[in-house]
């Protein structure tokens, strides 16, 4: 009987192989593949089998290592004389190792390459015919479908035939699969999703392809959804479920929202126009999947995850598993093939219908709940989200569906009566509302009963988790807050669960949701029977509870809670990695908005006086005939340098060095003084909130457009660097040295530096007036042309005896036309927002955009309403962000030489996910430059390896890291953890001495030290490596902030406990976390210093508590372990040509000059009514987290504090009309620091913050008590 020898470098082809062999009466087949021979004697022992064979064929999948042991199974096979078969892709060897003619060789490659059951049942025919004369039927090379539909109950059927089989009064739901799963046999989970589909209703086009191929003769996933998907007259399906892996439509070149750079209206999925589901097929065996922390890690998230929402997909988890078959056939090798995962297919099965209805239900009819956060959970802070406006966009939202047909009644006419709509009922802040009110204040009130059937209808392993952790379900009724407007409900959503047992804070960093977050959820999905949510703005805790990382089962929280409902959600451009995560962990659309209006901060109050006396000092210098007033003038200056508490930001330890100098020595703090005041001057802040579907306009607009164009952008120059190049300044050296005098200038660069400025802002004021439409030149104006580009360009003049330096016309020019063209059009398209948001309700598929801040040289990110993408996470670090990563590292640790004389031993660095993104890992590039190790980078930018830089070249001693990284970085980027991993195992097997190795110096130290307390050696050294720590899986945040939202700690180690206890988890290779706080707390007691990057000034110290968490976590912990207060740095990376290094207290105070009390942002939050006191409660918040971590807050920044935000009378009144919780919170948080001795007030500061901080709680309980005897 013939024998046929058969190996497979991949498993994909078994499905076929294995049905072609039940078809091979009397030939025998003998078959492995590369899963099969582990072993050089599992090699052997196939060879065994068919050297006697009538011939062999070796299928491999590019070079000779795609066979173990491939070289010495040709070698044996050729002893034999084995008729010899080699298919590879196009290398010669195989042409030299085959041993059968040409012929024969070609037509075998030609059944191989065609596939499926009938080819390769063929191909052993045509062998055994051909070399043993078995007398066969042998049928010629068959072209199989690489496109087709398919339907499991209608094999072979047509298109057309398909589609007559269809009910047109019912949805319709494509399926997107793989060509050689329909070739291999590989349908199961197919099969499954199309019956699950069906069974609810919907008529289903499941259809397969070849998604990106562009080979002649094929169709890929853009001929079939233009062709099958939709004909002339628009889509056909009103959803997709994927399961192709990468992108289909767009580059992986980083931030173009289209292939081949086109622009993303031009994609073709958006030509479909229709929601498509992302589906993973898993790799992992369905108990692998179901029994891990992470869900989808490794190569998988970024080929089924990250790549394709490049395309706008809404992210869900794997559908299927893939399990060994048994070898039915007795061939000796047997498949893994996909099987079902029957409640995740079950779970997408309904989430697609749900999109799907979206377009069939009538508006007029659907229901949607617009829930708002609020954390924490009081009421000054309803519509908790980063640099939105919430009310004002909810009511614009509000409307948006008014004109659309949907029910809402009587929608508010603006956010401040929204706001008094929800305050008026039942919100999440107890304390103001009276218990015999609940029921008659609420939208609706579940019962125990009720609450238990819907309980009980979730999955138990969820319920066993809920019941851990909170008990039974309670014997008490849970109330519903907020507002119906008819069929459209404004909620908030429910409290994470600390505040309901704040001794959670120190071990629960993965607390699962309390009974009334499910109450919440289950009422919204069940009895007000919403058909979507809108979750509105930036951002809420829904994503964040615990379950998997990505890829989420039933276990998890936030699939169990929002099920299956359509989830929208706006969110800021500039924070891509925590909208990513509700992407991944809330299966939402996201539809982005745009960021506040940046502008320089300018100067104002005493800062300002401060810098005309020093330039009055300086005047005074220069004019020999008046030394008294040089005197007169120092004295001036030491003064308002003592009022404002300026000596750290100077560079001294306290006011009395300050007061000690010589006169040099005070000239040169005059200089210093300059550099710092232009330094916070030019910094740039946020201008008020945005509001969505309302773009900047007038002199905002103007604004916006001066720091959008302020660093390049792509190919295109800076407009500050063009201005100044025209004006004649050295725009270097007005950047770097704004204390010194240019005597070309006449003036010193501080003050050219103003009129830099000036400049742009006149430039695009004079653009705006003519609504950006402005001609080139005179040739190409109309005769009622005014300006021109390049009169505009001409007519500025230089400076004092400067010349314009040679190009800086042209290039100002060019920017010009840069705003007109792109940047103002983009900002005006944020007008799309609501109606964006909006079409997503309708069903509608939301585009695709970048991601990142826009004012570091991002116009590209614009237009907003987009739904953002990031990056392959195996391209981190990128090469530009080593770039930047590698000269902040050595400006930190010069910095510390500077300050220190010698280098750190060890550094502590904080990792966020979200600044990764932005800057494709400057942090990670940052620690991998800390231990004198540079990537290797793949052709195609990929992380291939990395490399220690040599000693002599490093020229300093090799600084270890210890890296504290967020949940969020812990999920999407374990490759660039890995990368970490790697240096440290590079680093330690350097042969070098342990005074230039500080990390071989410790891991071999603490190996010593483990192994004597009994460890064995093999652990001691993996335990002893441990460098990148993060939360517990499911886990987010370092915990500190919840201890001091909670008031649940007396002194600074009970916060440097908390920081301990949620970090202290290692993260080594392919994201395995274990838990590690032995380890952690080693590794502090070893900080001697810690950094955190900073990438953009869209966002500062004051803006979240995340902040102080992770970094002043960091510091309290490493003092309370060490014993010592680590120097502790920030990098600021926000203009990455030109990184800047403060110590943390200096930018910790810059950020709060610049910003914080600067009377032009507290004016510019007035706008905004309600949410922007709110925002100021939030930052007076962070405030004191910063005092209690890191103790950098003095008491003359906290009166000043006081004085602006709780004494001012405008301000004072302004609060208790639009927002009087937010004035008694923020009076609160002023006497906590008080009674925590935070701040050492006087007597008279505490009684007047006393004071106020009565009255308005008695007005608030007054109003209470009127809402109480209106409800009698």
């Amino acid at each position: 009987m013939p024998t046929i020898g058969l190996y497979t470098a991949t498993e994909n082809e078994l499905g076929a192989v294995q049905q072609a062999a039940q078809r091979l009466d009397g030939i025998d087949l003998v078959v492995r593949s590369s899963g099969d021979l582990d072993e050089v004697t599992d090699v052997d022992a196939f060879i065994d089998e068919v050297e006697s064979a009538t011939a062999v064929v070796l299928w491999l999948h590019g070079d000779e290592d795609s066979m173990p042991g491939y070289d010495h199974a040709v070698e044996r096979l050729s002893e034999a004389g084995v008729p010899l078969v080699v298919k590879s892709t196009g290398d010669a060897f195989a042409l030299r190792d085959t041993s059968v003619s040409d012929a024969d060789r070609e037509r075998a490659v030609e059944y191989l390459e065609r596939g499926g059951v009938v080819n390769i049942e063929n191909l052993c025919r045509f062998l055994a015919a051909e070399y043993d004369d078995f007398d066969t039927d042998v049928e010629d090379p068959v072209s199989l479908p690489t496109e087709g539909v398919y339907h499991p109950d209608y094999p072979g059927i047509e298109y057309e035939e398909l589609r007559e089989t269809f009910d047109p009064d019912d949805p319709t739901v494509g399926v997107w699969f793989y060509e050689s799963h329909w070739t291999h046999a590989n349908t199961r989970y197919v099969d499954a999703l199309v019956r699950r589909l069906e069974s609810l209703g919907v008529n289903v086009l499941p259809a397969f392809c070849n998604p990106a191929t562009d080979e002649e003769g094929q169709e890929n996933a853009e001929w079939v959804a233009r062709n099958w998907f939709s004909d002339d007259d628009g889509p056909i399906v009103d959803a997709v479920v994927s399961s192709f892996m990468f992108s289909l439509s767009m580059s992986e070149r980083g931030r173009d929202a289209a292939d081949e750079g086109d622009d993303a209206e031009d994609v073709f999925l958006t030509e479909l126009g229709v929601p498509v589901l992302q589906a993973i097929t898993t790799m992992r065996s369905r108990s692998r999947y179901e029994g891990s922390d992470t869900g989808v890690m490794g190569f998988e998230l970024a080929l089924s995850v990250a790549l394709p929402e490049f395309d706008g997909n809404v992210i869900t988890h794997p559908i299927s598993g893939k399990e060994r078959m048994e070898d039915e056939a007795g061939v000796g090798s047997a498949p893994k093939q996909h099987f079902p995962i029957e409640d995740r297919i079950d779970h997408v099965a309904r989430l697609a219908v749900n999109w799907a209805n979206l377009r069939y239900l009538p508006n007029d009819e659907k229901k949607v709940a617009v829930v708002l956060h609020n954390y924490p959970p009081s009421d000054d802070g309803i519509g908790t989200a980063f640099g939105l406006d919430t009310p004002a966009s909810t009511v614009n939202l509000l409307h948006e569906l008014d004109s659309r047909g949907y029910t809402v009644g009587d929608p508010p006419t603006d956010g401040q009566s929204l706001i008094d709509d929800l305050t008026s009922q039942l919100t999440l802040d107890d304390r103001w509302v009276a218990p015999e009110d609940v029921r008659d204040l609420s939208v609706d009130v579940v019962s125990p009963d009720q609450y238990e059937d819907w309980f009980e209808a979730t999955d138990e392993r969820f319920q066993d988790h809920l019941i851990e952790e909170w008990g039974e379900p309670p014997e008490r009724p849970f109330a519903i807050p907020g507002v119906e407007f008819e069929n459209v409900l404004v909620t908030v959503q429910p409290p994470r669960g600390f505040g309901m047992d704040p001794s959670k804070v120190y071990h629960d960093s993965d607390l699962q949701p309390p009974h009334d977050y499910l109450a919440f959820y289950a009422w919204m999905r069940e009895e007000f029977d919403a058909d979507a949510v809108v979750h509105l703005g930036t951002h809420g805790s829904l994503e964040w509870l615990p379950g998997k990382t990505v890829g989420l089962n039933a276990e998890s929280a936030p699939d169990q809670l929002v099920g299956d409902l359509p989830n929208v959600y706006p969110y800021i451009v500039n924070n891509p990695g925590e909208g990513t995560q509700a992407k991944r962990r809330s299966y939402a659309a996201i539809v982005d908005y745009l960021t506040p209006v940046m502008r320089t901060a300018g100067t104002y109050d005493d800062l300002s006086d401060l810098e005309e006396l020093a330039r009055e000092y300086r005047e005074a210098g220069m004019d020999e005939a008046r030394p008294d007033r040089g005197e007169h003038l120092r004295e001036l200056v030491l003064e308002a340098v003592d009022d404002l508490d300026l000596a750290v930001e100077l560079g001294f330890e306290d006011l009395d060095d300050v007061h000690d100098l010589e006169t040099t020595e005070f000239d040169e703090l005059v200089e210093r003084i300059h550099e710092y005041l232009t330094d916070v001057k030019t910094t740039q802040i946020r201008m008020g909130l945005h509001t969505m579907s309302e773009p900047p306009a007038d002199d905002r607009l103007v604004e916006y457009l001066v720091a959008l164009t302020r660093l390049p952008n792509a190919d295109t120059p800076s407009l500050r660097e063009s201005v100044a190049g025209v004006m004649g300044v050295d725009y270097d050296r007005m950047r770097d040295e704004p204390g010194a005098y240019d005597e070309a200038l006449g003036m010193y660069l501080s003050e050219a530096s103003d009129h830099v400025y000036d400049q742009c802002v006149e430039l695009v004021e004079t653009l705006a007036e003519h609504d950006f439409d402005v001609p080139e030149s005179e040739v190409e104006a109309d005769a009622d042309d005014e300006v021109n580009m390049n009169l505009l360009v001409v007519d500025i003049d230089q400076l004092g005896d400067a010349k314009a330096k040679r190009g800086a016309h042209d290039d100002l020019r060019e920017v010009l036309a840069f705003i007109c063209e792109e940047a103002a059009p983009r900002v005006a398209a944020a007008a799309d927002e609501i109606p964006q948001t909006a079409d997503a309700l309708d069903g509608e598929y939301v585009r695709p955009g970048g991601s990142g801040a826009p004012t570091r040289g991002g116009v590209d990110l614009l237009p907003t309403g987009r739904n953002f993408y990031t990056l392959d996470p195996r391209k981190v670090p990128a090469k530009p962000a080593w770039d930047v990563g590698k000269r902040v590292a050595e400006g930190v640790l010069e910095r510390h030489y500077d300050d220190h004389d010698e280098y750190p031993e060890e550094f502590g660095v904080v990792a966020w996910g979200t600044p990764t993104v932005r800057t494709r890992g400057e942090t990670i590039a940052q620690v991998l430059a800390f231990m004198g190790v540079e990537p290797v980078w793949t052709d195609a930018g990929r992380i291939d390896d990395v490399e220690p830089i040599p000693l002599d070249e490093l020229g300093r001693p090799r600084v270890d890291v210890t890296t504290r990284v967020s949940g969020l970085f812990r999920d999407a980027f374990p490759q660039a953890a890995s990368v970490i991993n790697d240096a440290v195992d590079a680093v330690v097997d350097l042969d070098e001495p342990h005074d230039m190795n500080y990390v071989k110096k410790h891991v071999e130290e603490d190996t010593a030290e483990l192994e004597d307390d009994g460890v064995d050696e093999g652990d001691a050294e993996k335990l002893a490596k441990h460098r990148v720590f993060t939360t517990t899986p499911g886990g987010y945040g370092a915990g500190t902030n919840k201890a001091v939202d909670e008031g649940e700690w007396d002194d600074r180690s009970d916060l440097a406990d908390v920081y301990v206890q949620w970090g202290g988890y290692a993260l080594g290779s392919r994201g395995r976390v274990t838990e590690a706080h032995d380890a952690f707390e080693r590794r502090l007691s070893g900080v001697e210093a810690t950094v955190k990057i900073e990438d953009t000034a869209e966002q500062d110290e004051f803006d979240s508590s995340d902040w102080y968490a992770f970094h002043g976590g960091f510091v309290s912990a490493v003092g309370e372990i060490s014993g010592s207060d680590p120097a502790s740095y920030v990098g600021d990376s926000s203009d990455p040509d030109n990184p800047q290094i403060y110590t943390n207290e200096e930018k910790v105070r810059k950020a709060m000059r610049a910003r914080v009390l600067n009377p032009d942002w507290l004016d510019s939050m007035e706008e905004h009514g309600y949410k922007g006191a709110g925002d100021l409660s939030t930052t007076v918040d962070v405030t004191l987290g910063w005092d209690a971590t890191t103790g950098v807050i003095s008491d003359t920044l906290w009166e000043n504090l006081a004085d602006a935000y709780a004494f001012d009378e405008s301000r004072q009144e302004w609060m208790r009309d639009v927002n009087p919780w937010a004035l008694e919170s923020i009076t609160a948080t002023f006497l906590e620091a008080i009674d925590r001795g935070l701040w050492d007030a006087d007597d008279d500061i505490e009684e007047q913050l006393r004071d106020i901080n009565l009255s308005v709680e008695g007005d608030l309980e007054a109003n209470t008590t009127t809402v109480t005897q209106s409800n009698d």
